[in-house]
C-alpha cells in the first residue's frame, strides 16, 4: 500500500496546472515514501487532459489522470477515492502551491499519531494582483477565511478545536476513515447548483462521527488568488452564494414563522441590515455591513429555492 493519495479534481485549468505541477515536484520527500497523485479530469473541454498526459510522460510525479467526465467536484473525488491505494487520502485543489515539506509533513503527523484520523495544514493566499487597501487578511476588518483563502491556526502542531471545521483546500484523512465517513455528497459543490459547501459538509460528517483533526503547519501551501477574486463586487457574490449554498446544504423548510418559506426573522434581518449598510459613510464598515445584507439576502433566496432543491434530491 502506498504511504499517500493526493486527489485533485479539475476542470479547464490547462493553463494553470504546469504551476502545480512544478510545485509538487519540488517537494522533499523520504527515500522510503511511497505516494500518487489523482488528477481527476472533470469534463474539460480544453487541453487539461493532454497536460496531464504530458507531465506523466515526464517522469517526475507519480501522476495518474481520472477521468469523471459529468460536471460535479464531489462526483469527481468520489471517483478518485474508489481508485485511490494510499494508506492517507491528501485533499486540495489544482490552484495550490504546496511548498517543499508539505506532503511529507502530513506522512510523517500520520505516523506520528496513528491514533488521529484526521489532519490538516495551513493555508495562506497568495495574491496574483496588487492587493487593494479595503483587502485585510487580518484584524478587525478581515474577510472570512474563506475569501481570503486562509487556515492558519499557528505554528505549533495541535488538535483543532472542535467548532473548527478545516474544509478540503489542505486536509487528508486515512483511508479508513474516508471509507467509514462515506462520499462526497454529489449534489453539492463547484459544477452544481450548490457550487459551496461540498468540503465543509464531508469535514463536518467526519467531526459529527467522532474524528478529530490533528494541525499540521509544515504542511504548508499557498492558494493562487486572481485579481477577480481582489474586488468589493466579488466578496459581496461570495457571500450571497456561501449563504445561499448552507441554506440548500443544511436547513430545513423553516417551521416557525415565514413568508413564503422565508423565515421571518430573516426579513427583518434584510430590512435592518439593508438600511444600516445604507447609512454608513465610513469605508470599510460600509463593506462590512454590505457583506452581510448579501450574505442574508443569500439565505433569503436559498429558503425560496429549497422546496424545489429537497423534492428533485427525492426524485433523483
Amino acid at each position: 500500500m502506498l504511504n499517500a493519495s493526493v486527489i485533485i479534481s479539475t476542470r479547464n485549468r490547462a493553463s494553470i496546472l504546469p504551476r502545480l505541477f512544478d510545485a509538487l515536484a519540488a517537494m522533499r520527500l523520504n527515500s522510503e515514501t511511497r505516494w500518487e497523485l489523482l488528477m481527476v479530469d472533470n469534463g474539460s473541454s480544453d487541453d487539461t487532459v493532454a497536460v496531464i498526459a504530458a507531465e506523466a510522460e515526464r517522469g517526475r510525479l507519480p501522476v495518474h489522470c481520472v477521468s469523471e467526465p459529468i460536471p460535479g467536484k464531489s462526483r469527481a473525488l468520489n471517483r478518485a477515492i474508489k481508485q485511490a491505494q494510499g494508506e492517507l487520502l491528501v485533499f486540495t485543489d489544482d490552484d495550490v502551491e504546496p511548498q517543499a515539506s508539505w506532503l511529507q509533513a502530513y506522512i510523517d503527523a500520520a505516523a506520528a499519531h496513528p491514533e488521529v484520523d484526521g489532519f490538516a495544514g495551513k493555508v495562506l493566499p497568495k495574491w496574483l494582483g496588487d492587493i487593494p487597501a479595503w483587502l485585510h487578511t487580518e484584524g478587525e476588518f478581515a474577510l472570512p477565511r474563506g475569501i481570503t483563502n486562509t487556515r492558519d491556526f499557528g505554528t505549533s502542531q495541535q488538535f483543532l478545536d472542535e467548532q473548527v471545521i478545516p474544509g478540503g483546500v489542505n486536509t487528508a484523512l486515512r483511508a479508513e476513515a474516508v471509507a467509514k465517513n462515506g462520499w462526497f455528497r454529489e449534489e453539492l459543490g463547484p459544477g452544481t447548483s450548490v457550487p459551496f459547501t461540498e468540503d465543509t459538509e464531508y469535514m463536518g460528517r467526519f467531526r459529527r462521527g467522532g474524528g478529530e483533526f490533528w494541525y499540521v503547519p509544515e504542511a504548508l501551501l499557498y492558494h493562487c488568488n486572481i485579481p477577480e477574486r481582489m474586488t468589493k463586487a466579488y466578496v459581496c457574490r461570495w457571500m450571497f452564494d456561501v449563504a445561499r449554498c448552507q441554506v440548500l446544504a443544511y436547513a430545513d423548510e423553516p417551521a416557525g414563522k415565514n413568508i413564503a418559506g422565508i423565515p421571518l426573522y430573516l426579513l427583518r434581518h434584510y430590512l435592518s441590515r439593508s438600511v444600516s449598510f445604507c447609512l454608513e459613510p465610513r469605508e470599510q464598515q460600509r463593506l462590512q455591513k454590505k457583506m452581510k445584507w448579501r450574505f442574508t439576502a443569500g439565505e433569503i433566496a436559498g429558503y425560496r429555492q429549497l422546496p424545489a432543491f429537497k423534492q428533485a434530491l427525492a426524485t433523483n
